[in-house]
């Protein structure tokens, strides 16, 4: 299996179907086909460096763990890094946002929660989005997003990570406050990304 991942630099402020993308953003976008267990340990990721693991301690750093048998839960090593929607149960984790969502630190219809079973997912789909926060290999907080395919069930073996992405600026930088999930089509990638500045292969 290989993974893809795509460094792009905003270079100008760019107007796409009335959307205004924020200036000087960096986004690492990381195109993938991860299983996710159906076991309790799942899967552990490190976002910054890519690796992943059936096993906490051969991911060190690891941002993310996702996995579970009755549910698809999320789990951080501390604090409150994933988005819920205000409308979801008061006792669900991480929900499915819709393009275009904005993910920051000033979400007006959102709260930062520390993880469990994700809420909202769309069956038979891979139009699923969890935003998340996380601190990188530089110390600083950034902001991104995960995409899953899950397939007749949410528990089944047919789910996966499709890709995940990133804003590579710290969250003190202009611009790096924000992360927008995506819409169908590239102009939506476009718009969040900007210019494409270089393409690398692991």
């Amino acid at each position: 299996m290989s993974t893809s991942y795509r460094s792009y630099a905003m270079i100008a402020s760019i107007g796409v179907l009335g959307a205004t993308c924020a200036a000087q953003a960096a986004i690492v976008v990381v195109s993938t086909n991860l299983a996710i267990p159906t076991t309790r340990t799942g899967l552990y990721m490190n976002i910054w460096t890519g690796v992943t693991s059936t096993s906490a301690s051969s991911a060190p750093g690891w941002d993310i763990n996702i996995g579970g048998t009755t549910s698809l839960n999320f789990l951080s090593p501390g604090g409150y890094n994933f988005v819920r929607m205000n409308a979801a149960p008061a006792t669900g984790g991480p929900s499915d946002l819709s393009w275009g969502f904005v993910i920051s630190n000033s979400m007006p219809t959102a709260s930062w929660i520390t993880g469990g079973a994700a809420t909202g997912l769309a069956l038979n789909s891979s139009d699923n989005y969890i935003g998340f926060r996380f601190v990188g290999d530089d110390k600083a907080t950034h902001f991104g997003w995960m995409q899953l395919a899950i397939g007749a069930s949410a528990t089944g073996a047919d789910r996966r990570i499709v890709s995940y992405a990133y804003n590579a600026e710290s969250s003190t930088s202009p611009g790096g406050m924000t992360m927008v999930v995506p819409g169908p089509g590239a102009l939506a990638l476009l718009c969040q990304a900007g210019f494409m500045a270089k393409r690398r292969r692991r």
